[in-house]
């Protein structure tokens, strides 16, 4: 084959790569899941007792009906770079002798280098895909993320309560970076980290997450003023970035990975979520659906997510009120 026609193919061939790596990702995050939440279940915390009729549901944080599968299932992405991987090993191990024969052609030797090249980054794209997410590294409190701390506390399997003289919540409101842009400017609000929660395997990656099959949620981890801040303002704050009757949906991301919540880290937490709750469903004709749990370990997301749309230009000035654009 003449060197060119060579060059050409594998021009197409990684061309047609990078194409359906990227056509993936909407996929992935498009796809509606089996996994649906109980309607009824117990809680570890002894949430008052009401005679109104509320779809409130509360879940210990050690409850067995978590969605979710107990182990990780390979990304699409994963699996693609795993093809492509032993498409160029094959194509290398039937080339090798040829090429070591000292009589080659230059089509085969081109033929070699392009297969390295492609062997060698596919790979390298798999090594880093299941080392999973580095939280030593994640941005710090100086950069007003919360990220670093709760690697920390992630690591160590700790679901806190209050960091110095703030308090900690958890929320989940469909694409976490909208929801993370909403809450940055709130005042009162110190830090924030977006992340994964409510699931079922520890430390997952974004593209797990969007799996679906993992059981966690794009979720929100902060620490506030409660001087300057009430939780029963971040309550409103979150409800109305969603219509809290749609069961695993937010606007146009559908999934359980978007499913929308409330996760509280103390009986403090639960109590006034359950009375926000009751007290909103006077407004709807709907059940709400929106989940009111115990907090569990929150995982941070990959570095790249966190203050997204923030990096990405969008203002975070406290009670900014120009419209939140989610994109990706």
């Amino acid at each position: 084959m003449a060197p060119m026609a060579v060059v050409r193919r594998s021009f197409v061939l990684l061309t047609l790569s990078m194409s359906l790596a990227t056509a993936f990702q909407p996929i992935r995050r498009s796809i509606t899941t089996s996994f649906t939440q109980p309607t009824s279940v117990r809680s570890t915390y002894p949430h008052p007792t009401t005679t109104t009729t509320t779809t409130t549901r509360f879940m210990s944080s050690d409850d067995d009906n978590t969605p979710g599968l107990p182990f990780a299932l390979p990304s699409l992405n994963q699996i693609f770079f795993v093809w492509l991987t032993g498409v160029a090993g094959s194509r290398l191990i039937k080339l090798a002798p040829l090429a070591a024969s000292g009589s080659a052609s230059q089509s085969i030797l081109i033929n070699v280098a392009i297969n390295v090249v492609l062997f060698a980054g596919c790979l390298t794209v798999l090594i880093n895909s299941l080392r999973g997410i580095d939280y030593t590294a994640l941005e710090g409190l100086d950069s007003k993320s919360l990220a670093n701390q709760a690697g920390e506390w992630a690591s160590s399997d700790i679901i806190p309560t209050t960091y110095k003289e703030y308090k900690v919540a958890t929320f989940a409101g469909g694409c976490f970076w909208g929801t993370e842009l909403h809450f940055q400017r709130i005042e009162g609000m110190m830090a924030t980290c977006i992340g994964y929660t409510q699931g079922k395997i520890t430390e997952p990656s974004y593209e797990q997450v969007c799996s679906g099959t993992t059981g966690h949620t794009e979720g929100l981890q902060l620490i506030y003023d409660p001087t300057i801040c009430s939780y029963e303002r971040l309550l409103t704050a979150l409800f109305a970035t969603l219509d809290p009757t749609l069961l695993n949906r937010v606007k146009n991301d559908k999934g359980t990975q978007y499913r929308h919540g409330v996760y509280t880290h103390s009986l403090e937490q639960a109590q006034s979520a359950s009375t926000f709750v009751e007290t909103l469903q006077s407004q709807y004709g709907d059940p709400i659906v929106t989940e009111v749990l115990e907090a569990k370990v929150f995982y941070p997301a990959e570095n790249y997510h966190q203050r997204y749309l923030e990096k990405g230009g969008q203002s975070a000035d406290k009670d900014c009120e120009e419209t939140v654009r989610c994109y990706g």
